[in-house]
């Protein structure tokens, strides 16, 4: 599960200048100059400004009094105050998503990609993977930032058990995520 074209551009049309606003004003990665419009991003270098947001969150009040963004799209960039950053073992693929369990909490989410699936950019990887993520509500979705980094760990079938175990009692209580 993806989203679709329109809201994918979307979310690239405010994620970006967002990064931009804040690495110039906090000048967090002098290596980067310009994301919105860049040809080519190294997405380390990316993740070092987006960090500097999801540890700063109030950067996203400043940028909302700074710029002039209708009130939907100001809605949206608002919403990412309620990120949740931390590591998450990708459990299993399914149609509306892909199952996020967090590692500090046992919380289960239902996360979508935003232009490729979590199951086409993790195909080489056997489930589950660990992975450090930013999930982020995209309107009545849950995505990441786009800067993923997976470890590289396998799971015994115990471990495997355990988070199936997981997911299988959420899904069971109702407590599945699919909205921040």
């Amino acid at each position: 599960m993806t989203l679709n074209k329109n809201d994918a551009e979307l979310f690239y049309e405010l994620w970006f200048p967002l990064l931009d606003y804040v690495n110039k004003k906090y000048k967090v990665n002098t290596n980067l100059k310009n994301i919105t419009g860049a040809e080519k991003l190294d997405p380390g270098e990316v993740k070092i400004v987006a960090d500097h947001v999801w540890k700063h969150i109030c950067v996203i009040d400043e940028y909302l009094t700074d710029n002039n963004l209708s009130d939907e799209h100001r809605s949206i960039v608002s919403g990412w105050k309620k990120c949740i950053s931390g590591q998450f073992m990708l459990e299993r693929h399914l149609k509306k998503g892909s199952v996020f369990i967090s590692a500090d909490t046992q919380e289960v989410y239902m996360v979508s990609g935003i232009i490729t699936s979590w199951e086409e950019m993790f195909f080489y990887m056997l489930l589950p993977i660990l992975l450090k993520a930013t999930l982020i509500p995209f309107r009545d979705k849950i995505i990441s930032d786009g800067l993923v980094i997976p470890y590289n760990v396998c799971f015994g079938k115990g471990y495997s058990s355990e988070f199936k175990d997981i997911y299988m009692n959420a899904k069971k209580n109702k407590s599945i995520h699919f909205s921040l």
